[in-house]
């Protein structure tokens, strides 16, 4: 190769770099992290633990009717069995009995408001784990991806380096030196082909003082964006 050519390969191969290495940063910032999955894990917890609440407040509820019953049994077996002869305490006993019946009906009527909450609950906590499950499904399969290319761009950066090594031997010092100048100053691009008598970075037409020079196959600037202008 001219050492025009070298410094266009070595231009190819730094912005395939550059590219690559942009891409790595963004694949590499969103592997293991996924503000979707957590979304749907905060709701499914958020969901299972009013599952939690109704469930326990049923249980609470069905313990305590179940002691009410227990008291009016007892009572009304006092009531009934004879045992009992004063007017005033048969009185208080059927108080007593009609009482807990009417706190029991309450409380029924409450136990059945529990369980609609509880099955509405449940019922969410099935959409929410439906929701989590294929979430988290489609999340790893594009993790899988990203993880697949992150290697693709590790490898193919790794081939450019070794590229760039052994371009690197043989371009000249002050070559070398021209152009990380220019590249620096010109956003990552430093050597740009000849196109239609035009430069290839700026547009402006080539002097025909530089298209000569380009003839004699000489290193050639642009007059415009000063950029090192190529015909390959």
């Amino acid at each position: 190769m001219t050492r025009e050519e070298d410094l266009y390969h070595l231009q190819c191969l730094d912005s395939e770099k550059d590219a690559k290495q942009r891409r790595l940063a963004e694949v590499e910032a969103v592997l293991g992290k996924s503000d979707e999955v957590q979304r749907a894990r905060q709701a499914l917890e958020n969901v299972q633990q009013q599952v939690r609440k109704w469930t326990q407040q049923q249980r609470d509820m069905e313990l305590e009717i179940q002691s009410l019953s227990n008291k009016i049994a007892r009572s009304e077996q006092r009531l009934y069995s004879g045992t009992v002869k004063n007017p005033k305490e048969l009185a208080d006993l059927q108080a007593e009995a009609a009482s807990l019946k009417k706190w029991r009906q309450k409380r029924e009527d409450d136990l059945l408001e529990t369980m609609i909450e509880r099955e509405e609950a449940e019922a969410a906590r099935s959409e929410a784990q439906a929701h989590f499950d294929e979430t988290e499904s489609r999340w790893s399969a594009h993790q899988a991806d990203l993880t697949a290319e992150r290697d693709e761009l590790r490898a193919r950066l790794a081939e450019i380096e070794r590229a760039q090594a052994k371009l690197l031997s043989r371009i000249e010092a002050g070559d070398l030196a021209t152009y990380r100048a220019v590249r620096s100053r010109k956003g990552g691009v430093a050597v740009v082909q000849e196109r239609d008598g035009a430069c290839g970075g700026c547009g402006v037409t080539l002097s025909p003082s530089l298209e000569w020079r380009l003839r004699e196959e000489r290193l050639v600037h642009c007059d415009n964006c000063e950029r090192i202008i190529v015909r390959i």
